[in-house]
């Protein structure tokens, strides 16, 4: 299948689906059966991506005695998740695009996503440049209180999705906190290839 974003407008949600040449990976219900035929791939992509950091951190050269500017680029390649006000607060001072990662504890593929995606050194890049980041786990219950908003967590899952709620995990994206409610939303898991064309997509919105 030919790799292809389609952007369809909706009742003021931009809604974005993004095809990557087969069937997106990703949890639907609690207990649902989909989770469990999804455990035996999610179990070899958490196998595979240990070999990969094992082969890696074997491969490091360790050097004695960082420099300032070293320690300085350590933290820069760090992603730093936000609480949703939080996230929101901090993107529409420093206009940017808030991205808001919704899993939950018992997804394997919002797992597989934290392990591959959002520790790819790219992705992380493109993250810090242009976007603040949240991790919403919608089964746990608190407010949300941002703009003019006091939202439980279901509340601002179905805000999130325009009433469309998805898998796990989906990626929302509000676009400019500081001027309107414009946001989009890609579901499933995404390598970190893959998931970098959806941030450069959502960065053409901005």
């Amino acid at each position: 299948m030919k790799k292809s974003i389609n952007i369809v407008f909706t009742s003021g949600l931009m809604v974005m689906g993004l095809l990557i040449g087969g069937a997106q990976s990703g949890c639907n219900a609690k207990g649902s059966g989909a989770e469990s035929s999804d455990s035996a791939a999610v179990e070899m992509a958490l196998k595979a991506q240990a070999l990969e950091e094992h082969a890696a951190s074997d491969s490091t050269t360790k050097v004695a005695g960082d420099t300032a500017s070293g320690e300085k680029k350590a933290v820069s390649g760090k992603l730093q998740w936000y609480e949703y006000a939080d996230g929101y607060n901090k993107a529409k001072a420093e206009n940017k695009i808030l991205l808001v990662d919704a899993y939950t504890d018992w997804c394997g593929w919002c797992k597989v996503m934290d392990r591959e995606t959002y520790t790819n050194a790219a992705v992380i890049a493109a993250l810090n440049q242009d976007f603040v980041c949240v991790k919403f786990n919608p089964e746990v219950e608190m407010t949300h209180s941002f703009g003019k908003y006091n939202l439980k967590s279901n509340e601002l899952l179905y805000w999130l999705s325009n009433g469309q709620p998805g898998g796990y995990p989906t990626s929302y994206f509000v676009f400019h906190p500081a001027k309107n409610d414009e946001r989009a939303s890609q579901a499933g898991y995404l390598p970190p290839d893959q998931f970098l064309k959806l941030l450069a997509e959502v960065k053409k919105r901005h």
